[in-house]
């Protein structure tokens, strides 16, 4: 049965895409399309007239058509550009339907997809990640993987890995105290280089996400700090509230803005004191809680405030009327907006390294743990390597990594293991 789903945002505009896949779209379209040029032999992309069921015209659009399995779905699919009146899309569903398709569940296209063998599963979340991405570094790094930029890394740790489990496997075979000649140097060799591969993929996967989801930074500090006044010059308008009485902002304030291509969700904060006032105790409890967990805080005149395991940066301001009082990473004037653009490098360079230029970019937390989880198995069989302890239990933990990263991609068949094997075989043998 084919599936249709309107592919284009819902609401009135110039131009409307609905897509229609499954093995009987091409004849359903051509119910509804006055003398429909649409065949299984040839893909057409064609001006047609869309018709009711009385065969009077209610639309003109480009019709295309794709013939599997050379389609984004790999079954027949046919795309209909009509006009984006919402009633038009409407009808055209209708009338599909009527015809004897359904309508497509959140995903399914793309689904579809991966069960015909067009995407492997990285690739797959690489559509998400670019439709979803909150910059253009995000949906750059997404074009990427749906280029196959992370399978390709990935397929050829795998491979390594296999060419490994292979020659230890066949080794072992044959004799476990008499092995070839630099085994296990060869081994150890191709082993830390897969952990310095994984190492770059989980050091870079915080920073790829902030560059797709956002990252989140606080101000914070003491009362009267200018915390408010900050807030108000980075994000360019009066958000926030800003008096010369203390405990004036009691609740978080945030607003979206962007840094070199990153975007930010700033927060203000209540000043952080012993106060009395039940509502403050509560602002300034909330100001711990959203510091802590912020991708970076911005601590202003405070450099006895820090946080463990919590990236900061300290940060004096109103420069304009006096002098730091001890040693800060930047002075600025949120009033005068002295040093505001250096603040803004210090802020973008404190959350963005060079660990993103690995081309293994992972774009969503499902990798990220199967990243993680293969990880630490290959460094447990590395551990044994070193220890030249049971080659059957190094052997069985460099499989479970294997395993971990068939997750991302596609599974390791025993095929891919006798094929290590034999390979280096001459072609008389």
């Amino acid at each position: 049965m084919a599936i249709i789903a309107c592919s284009t945002p819902p609401g009135v505009s110039g131009i409307a895409v609905v897509r229609i896949s499954g093995e009987d779209a091409i004849k359903n379209v051509s119910t509804f399309v006055k003398d429909s040029p649409l065949n299984k032999t040839r893909p057409v992309s064609k001006v047609c007239f869309l018709v009711d069921k009385d065969g009077e015209v209610f639309d003109e659009a480009i019709v295309t058509s794709y013939i599997s399995p050379n389609s984004y779905t790999g079954e027949n699919l046919v795309e209909i550009s009509c006009h984006g009146n919402p009633k038009i899309i409407s009808k055209i569903i209708d009338l599909s339907v009527d015809a004897g398709s359904r309508l497509a569940e959140a995903g399914e296209f793309t689904k579809n997809a991966f069960l015909n063998g067009k995407l492997d599963l990285s690739e797959a979340e690489a559509v998400a990640s670019v439709i979803h991405s909150l910059s253009l570094a995000g949906v750059k790094a997404g074009i990427k993987n749906l280029r196959g930029g992370l399978s390709k890394e990935i397929y050829s740790i795998k491979s390594s890995l296999i060419s490994v489990v292979a020659n230890l496997e066949f080794n072992l075979d044959i004799s476990e105290e008499d092995l070839q000649p630099n085994l296990l140097k060869n081994s150890e060799k191709t082993i830390l280089d897969t952990i310095k591969k994984l190492d770059a993929c989980i050091l870079s996967f915080k920073e790829t996400k902030m560059f797709q989801s956002g990252a989140s930074v606080v101000i914070l500090g003491p009362p009267n700090a200018g915390k408010s006044t900050l807030f108000n010059c980075l994000v360019s308008k009066d958000q926030s509230i800003v008096t010369d009485v203390e405990g004036t902002t009691r609740d978080v304030i945030e607003k979206s803005i962007n840094i070199n291509g990153l975007p930010i969700l700033l927060k203000d904060t209540a000043g952080i004191r012993e106060s009395g006032d039940d509502v403050e105790k509560i602002g300034v409890e909330r100001s711990f809680i959203e510091a802590k967990d912020a991708d970076l805080t911005i601590i202003l005149n405070d450099r006895n405030l820090s946080f463990k395991g919590v990236k900061h940066i300290h940060v004096f301001n109103k420069s304009d009327i006096k002098s730091p009082d001890g040693k800060y990473d930047i002075s600025i004037s949120a009033k005068t907006g002295k040093n505001i653009k250096e603040l803004k490098e210090v802020v973008y360079n404190s959350l963005i390294s060079d660990k993103t230029n690995t081309d293994t970019l992972l774009t969503s937390k499902r990798q990220y743990n199967a990243i993680k989880s293969a990880l630490k198995y290959i460094k447990d069989a590395y551990s044994l390597l070193i220890a030249e302890d049971s080659m059957e239990l190094l052997v069985e933990d460099i499989n479970r990594s294997i395993g971990f990263l068939d997750s991302i991609t596609k599974k390791t068949t025993k095929d891919d293991v006798l094929d290590a094997v034999f390979s280096s075989f001459c072609v008389g043998k």
